[in-house]
């Protein structure tokens, strides 16, 4: 797992975020329920048994990263597969994907509003974080969301300082930290 800083769950930039986490997707090997671009990378490398996008924001910061599964012994390919991912967040999204990764977030944003105890518990939780019901407002904003500040947040959080976890064997065929910084560099 690579995770950067990314934004406190008040910011603006937190829809810009979701359309991140949707454009990387999740995908895991043998499995029909994938999305993003992650299905392509499950899909284009045979050593890839998955690979999550990360997505996390609380009241004073948040995280955004990838985490990727694999054999020991392809610790480098595992490492350049989460690098171009991520990488690739800095470059122009597709129209046609971009409306996807939208749609979906709101699909799902509704979806898991549609019981009457989860939708007061958003209202809730809404209020009680911004003093306000930014249900809709958060809807606008997803539908707003360009290429250009997907771009520019991917560059922003890219280039701080990354925090990685790495489990299993073969650990030392991982990268370190420095060489992390040099490559998104």
């Amino acid at each position: 797992q690579i995770a950067f800083e990314s934004a406190a769950w008040g910011s603006s930039e937190v829809p810009v975020l979701q359309i991140m986490d949707e454009l990387v997707g999740s995908a895991h090997a043998f499995s029909a329920g994938n999305s993003g671009r992650a299905h392509d990378a499950v899909k284009a490398n045979g050593f890839l048994d998955g690979i999550d996008a990360i997505n996390s924001n609380f009241t004073d910061s948040g995280l955004f990263g990838i985490k990727v599964q694999g054999a020991g012994s392809h610790s480098q390919d595992l490492f350049q597969v989460a690098m171009s991912t991520l990488d690739g967040l800095r470059q122009p999204v597709d129209e046609v994907e971009l409306a996807r990764a939208k749609n979906a977030l709101k699909m799902n944003f509704l979806l898991s509003m549609e019981g009457g105890a989860d939708r007061l518990e958003e209202v809730a939780r809404n209020y009680a974080s911004h003093g306000s019901l930014t249900i809709w407002k958060h809807l606008d904003a997803i539908e707003s969301v360009t290429s250009a500040q997907v771009n520019d947040a991917a560059r922003r959080i890219l280039a701080g300082k990354p925090t990685m976890v790495v489990t299993g064997g073969a650990i030392n065929l991982v990268p370190s930290m420095t060489d992390v910084q040099r490559q998104l560099q």
